[in-house]
Formats: C-alpha cells, structure tokens, sequence
C-alpha cells in the first residue's frame, strides 16, 4: 500500500490523485520522521478500504478543504469520510483579515443526520477560497459593456441554479485567461488572504495534525497555501516550484476530468489544466518583490512571526522537539535509580 509510519513510498488511493506527503522538515534532517501534513485533490471518493487508510495507517485528524460548502455538496462521490469527520464551516473575518491574536472560528456544518455521534477530534473543514471581494475584483477589470451584459448571465445561472457556470465563462474570456494562472495566484494572494491565514493558524494547532490540505485537484488552492506553508518552513522557491509541479505528473490519472471540468465547462484555456515549475517561480518572485519574502508576506496577512513559530513547532520534528520530550523522562529515570 505505500504506507509505514504515516510516510508514503506511492500513492495509497487511486481514487484520490495528486496525494502526496508535504516535506515538512528540514533540508539537512539526518532521519525520517512520520508526515504531519498530505495535500490532495478532492477525497470525495475514496473506497472504504481506502478510508481505513487515511483514517487508522495514515491518522489523519483534520481535512483543511479549501472549497466551500456549496462547492463541496455539488460534487459527485461516495463521500465516505463524512461517516467519521464532523463537518465545520471556517466563518472567516468581515473585513477578511485577520488580526494578530485573532483564533479561527467555525460552525458545524450538518453533512449527515447523526452528525452528533461522530469523533469530535477529527475535524472537515470548509473555506470559500472565492469570496466577494475576490470576485468583485475580477468583475471591475472587464470593459464596462461586458460588466453590464454578463449582469444578464448571472441572473440566467440563478434562475437556472448552474452555479454561476455561464457568469464565470464571460470573464473567463474577458480576464481571466488573459491574465493566466499566474494572475490567478497572485489574484489569490491578495484577495485570499484571510483563508491563506486561516489555513495556517488551523496547521498551527497540534490537536489538528496530521492533516490534510485539499481543494477540487489538489493543484492551485491547495498549491498556494502548500507554497506558503513550505516557505514558512524555510523551503528554497526552488524547492516550491519542484513540490508543486509534481501536480504535472500525479494529475494524469485524473487529466480528462480536469479538461471537462475547467476548459469545457468554465471555458478557462488549457493552461489552468497545468502546474509548471516556472509559473509557481513567477509567483514567488512576485511575493519577494513586493513583500520581501514568504515570511513577510504572512506577517503582512495577520499570520505572526509568533504564529509562524508556532507552524514550525507544529509541523518539524526536530532535535530540540525531541530533547525537551526526552529530558523530563530522564531526569525521573534518574531520581528512580538513585
């Protein structure tokens, strides 16, 4: 199966492509620690064989899906994992930053009927990676005409309830596949930033490891906040780029059902299909120039030097970890034998 300790030789879910193991520690560790962080395109349907393995070999406690609700409950799939992880909705702040100190609020979101009988210690939590003031931003960039005109679409897609397909497909056309996905991402960096933050600060808290970041393809949510997380960690830009462009390769199993559901039905170009090295280069070269660095970029988001901290802490098994773990039952070893 490809598991042992919590690490990962191969992918154990064929129903779940782009899974893989996020290298949290450090480039110099000298030993392999067990995974405290996995990032995937969406489990919505793993086999009951397979949940047994994420659930019981892998111990995985949190699910960070950055897909809302809504998003979430149109997909197809079993959904198995709603038979043991309690669903909860990130209610993320109004002026959509967070201040230092803020913590992460959520509500339970009902996913099944007994949802009061289940394990309270594994968590599925939801975030709109999309809201107002990031769709209000793309809508101000298109010419004035088809900002009117596309207001006639968007009254078609909630009488006809599509999910808003025929409203994304006007700015598909007129902004977004004129930016590219690297416009994407930074679009995300700037009008995403309280879920980038939220992310975080849930990965901060050590009753939610091991967990797992996912969104519909594990490829440019999930890539963003995995970029952000690994620089946290000290992580070179060029090891991010080469973590995020093993997208490229572990999307293939799943490539038809990506081309149907972006380019056929979103009318995005065939780039938003791809994950290279180089496009996630741009984004971090972007990030130094106008922040100084990753680090700095999150401390400009309301995710502390503190907090930053904290992740390390959470996320890196290190010598002094170990130490501070280690001692105290030394020193009671000791007085025993005295």
């Amino acid at each position: 199966m490809g598991v042992r300790n919590g690490n990962l030789a191969t992918n154990p879910f064929k129903s779940m492509p782009n899974f893989r193991a996020l290298d949290c520690q450090p480039e110099n560790a000298s030993h392999t620690y067990p995974t405290k962080l996995y990032r995937s395109s969406r489990p919505d349907f793993l086999t009951q064989e397979e949940v047994e393995i994420f659930q019981k070999e892998l111990g995985i406690k949190c699910i960070i899906d950055v897909r809302s609700v809504r998003e979430y409950k149109r997909a197809n799939g079993r959904k198995l994992l709603n038979d043991s992880y309690p669903g909860f909705k990130v209610q993320l702040p109004r002026k959509m930053k967070y201040k230092p100190g803020d913590q992460v609020e959520a509500k339970p979101v009902k996913l099944l009927a007994n949802a009061r009988d289940l394990d309270q210690n594994l968590k599925h939590y939801f975030m709109d990676f999309f809201k107002l003031n990031y769709v209000w931003a793309i809508y101000n960039r298109a010419p004035l005409y088809v900002r009117l005109y596309s207001l006639l679409f968007l009254i078609l897609d909630l009488i006809l309830m599509t999910n808003f397909v025929y409203f994304v497909r006007i700015f598909a056309k007129n902004v977004l596949n004129k930016q590219g996905l690297v416009g994407q991402y930074i679009d995300m960096l700037h009008y995403s930033q309280a879920q980038i933050c939220a992310a975080l600060k849930l990965l901060s808290n050590r009753e939610n490891v091991p967990a797992l970041i996912n969104c519909a393809h594990g490829k440019d949510r999930t890539g963003m906040i995995s970029a952000m997380v690994l620089g946290c960690l000290g992580k070179s830009n060029e090891y991010i780029a080469y973590d995020y462009a093993k997208s490229e390769t572990e999307l293939a199993p799943m490539k038809e059902r990506c081309y149907k559901e972006i380019v056929e039905r979103f009318h995005m170009c065939e780039s938003f299909t791809t994950a290279k090295a180089e496009t996630m280069l741009h984004v971090l070269q972007y990030i130094d120039n106008e922040f100084g660095s990753i680090k700095l970029y999150l401390e400009s988001i309301g995710f502390t030097e503190t907090d930053q901290e904290n992740l390390r802490r959470n996320l890196q098994v290190n010598f002094h970890n170990i130490t501070m773990c280690i001692y105290p039952l030394f020193i009671q070893v000791f007085l025993l034998s005295v």
